[in-house]
Order: structure tokens, then C-alpha cells, then sequence
């Protein structure tokens, strides 16, 4: 078993990890604001957060994700609600949810996870192919939903206010919105 899956496994056990296991990137909007080669000095002088950097490829060897977050260009995610940011990379903040009022719900739907994660394109036959080559070389495999995956969403469907006014007034739709955002997620699950 290699090193790094042992200390995975010892960590998820609770039984005494050489080291917490992670995973840390360096953000689109500190690519943009801070000169690549102060990033990629910081990168050689923490190998315990970069493992896999050695410093000789070309470009930027944190993006391998597509950034969907640009200044000026709003984009409207699977479940119709507008982002807008003024910083690249900065995730920003939903300025037009498609659920402000309830009157629209008869016609609102979740997006379709066979090709949608809620915030854009999903290629599962690259994460299947990522995901066989991981267990042919003996690591763990993982997956995961996007940050925010219940709450957050509930909020960049309804408004802040809105949804907190939902739970607080125990509204009649909430429960069936609520399993129409648990069965998305379930879906990108399964």
C-alpha cells in the first residue's frame, strides 16, 4: 500500500495519521493578481502542499479545471440563477435567482446530472476513465458535489432572505424544493 493511501486510510480511521491529508490550490484571482513565478517559488518551498510540483512545466500548473467566474461576463448556472463577480476567479455571488417568488415554481425544474453539475458541464466519461486509472494504480478514489451543495443552493435558488422567511414560515413548497435539490445531488452521486 503506498504511503499516501496508508496515511489516507489511518486518517479516515482515526488512527494516528503521519500527516491530515489535503489537497491546496492556489486560486485563478492569486494566478492574476501575483506574479506566476512568486507563485510557483511559493509552490517549490512548500512541498508538503505541492507534492506533485517540480517547477519545470511551462504555465500555470494549477488550473486543470475550467474557471467559469470572468469580470463583466455573467453566467447562469443549471438551476437558472445569474453570477456575476468583479474579480477573476472569485466565485461571486448570485444576483438574479429564479425562484424570488414562489409563482414560479410550477414551471422550475433541477438541472439533468447526467450532463449538468449545477454549475456547468459534467465529462463522466473523463471522470470514469480518471477514476479507472486511480484504482489501476492502487489509489483511493473520490468524488464529491460542489461546494454548497444543499443550503448555499437553496439560497442562490431563492434569495437570502427569501429562503430564511421560507423556513421560518414553514412554507408549504419549501419541503418539495428542498427534495428536488436532495434528488439532483443524489443523482450526481449515483
Amino acid at each position: 500500500m503506498s504511503e499516501t493511501r496508508d496515511n489516507i486510510l489511518r486518517a479516515v480511521r482515526f488512527e494516528g495519521p503521519a500527516a491530515i491529508p489535503m489537497v491546496f490550490h492556489i486560486n485563478e484571482a492569486s494566478w492574476s493578481h501575483y506574479p506566476e513565478e512568486a507563485l510557483k517559488e511559493l509552490m517549490a518551498s512548500h512541498p508538503i502542499l505541492f507534492p506533485d510540483f517540480d517547477g519545470k512545466a511551462p504555465g500555470r500548473p494549477e488550473l486543470d479545471y475550467t474557471i467559469i467566474e470572468r469580470p463583466d461576463k455573467p453566467f447562469t448556472d443549471g438551476w437558472g440563477c445569474v453570477w456575476e463577480t468583479s474579480c477573476a476567479g472569485i466565485v461571486g455571488s448570485v444576483t438574479q435567482h429564479p425562484l424570488a417568488n414562489w409563482e414560479s415554481f410550477s414551471d422550475f425544474s433541477a438541472p439533468d446530472p447526467a450532463v449538468d453539475s449545477g454549475k456547468g458541464p459534467v465529462d463522466w466519461v473523463q471522470i470514469a476513465e480518471n477514476l479507472g486509472k486511480a484504482r489501476a494504480n492502487g489509489q483511493l478514489t473520490v468524488g464529491g458535489l460542489r461546494h454548497g451543495h444543499l443550503f448555499q443552493t437553496l439560497i442562490a435558488i431563492r434569495g437570502y432572505e427569501n429562503l430564511l422567511l421560507d423556513m421560518c414560515d414553514h412554507h408549504p413548497k419549501l419541503p418539495e424544493l428542498i427534495a428536488m435539490v436532495e434528488a439532483f445531488n443524489l443523482g450526481l452521486v449515483q
